[in-house]
Order: C-alpha cells, then structure tokens, then sequence
C-alpha cells in the first residue's frame, strides 16, 4: 500500500450490485446447524446460581464435618459426628453419632441444633435429627487381642488333660484361649 495514493470507490450499479450480492450468497458460511437446547437445560442454567446463593459447601455429612464445630458448639462437637442424610418424604434427617448419654442430651437441645444446620445449609435442609450411640471419637472400642503367655498356655492345656474327645478338647482350648485373651 502506497500512502502517497489514495484510493475512492465509485458506487455500484444495480447490475454490478446484483452480480455481486450473488457471488457473496453462494460462497458465504452458513452458521452450523445446532439443536435446541431442552428446558432442562435452559432451567438448569437459571436455578443453579439461585440455588447455590448463601451456600459455600455441599450438605453431605462429609462437607457438613468442617461445619461441625460451629454448627454444635465446642462442648458438643468434640464428642459427636455427623454421620450422614437420610431422605424421607418429610425432609432429610441428620444421623448423628454421639456416646451414650451424650446422645439424649443432644436430643434435647435439637430445637436450635437444627436452627443452625438450616442457617448454614439452607432453610428446609434438615427436618429432624436422629442420634445414635457410639464410641467417642478417637477412642478405640476394641481392645487388641493379647497372646498367651506361656504359662498360661501350659495352664490351660494341663487343665484338659483329663479331657478324652479330641473335637471336645479342640473347642474347649480355643475357648479357653479367647477368655484368657480378653483378660485385663
């Protein structure tokens, strides 16, 4: 391009315009031929950021376990878990795990329990709240099974001597041992 030029256009002639309008219809693109998307979609995209407002997490018991301190307090939240969500035709019930008279207590403060789990998930999300009896949490529930000492084995087998049937004798000794395991 030589900037010392300067280039006019003269206007079409009908005939000229005609020949041209044609030559861009035959060789312009066409936009691609896509299908309508459904209302699902359509409402999807509307509902989801409504839905989503004031609402940070998931309402899974999983997500729900981060929340737990401020939704029970520090008294509480140390010695319960949420469990999961059960769905019924009611609303969704929270199971909680809780010890044992840890979980009647919990039971009786379930008014504003269950303010602040639909504060923090949403008005409605939780309709009542089920509390079942559990170890505390980090606590071990089962002792490990210790071995037999020898003398407590040599005991045991010197005390089914006089024991004739073999299957008998088998049986006893494994009961035995499990007893003795058990003992502090």
């Amino acid at each position: 391009m030589v900037d010392d030029q300067v280039v006019t256009h003269r206007p079409l002639t009908p005939a000229e315009r005609a020949i041209v309008e044609r030559y861009l219809e035959a060789r312009r693109a066409r936009p691609q031929a896509r299908a309508l998307p459904s209302a699902s979609m359509a409402v999807n995209r509307v509902m989801r950021p409504l839905a989503g407002k004031g609402r940070k997490r998931g309402s899974s018991a999983l997500a729900l376990a981060d929340l737990w301190p401020d939704i029970m307090g520090p008294r509480w939240s140390k010695i319960s878990a949420p469990v999961r969500f059960r769905g019924s035709k009611d609303g969704r019930t929270l199971v909680i795990s809780a010890p044992g008279p840890a979980a009647s207590l919990i039971l009786a403060a379930s008014g504003p329990i269950l303010e602040r789990l639909n504060a923090h998930l949403g008005a409605g999300s939780v309709a009542r709240l089920q509390v079942v009896q559990a170890a505390p949490p980090g606590s071990d529930p089962v002792s490990p099974k210790r071995g037999l000492t020898p003398s407590e084995d040599a005991a045991l087998r010197e005390g089914l001597t006089q024991v004739r049937n073999e299957r008998l004798k088998d049986v006893l000794e494994r009961l035995g041992r499990e007893v003795i395991r058990h003992q502090p």
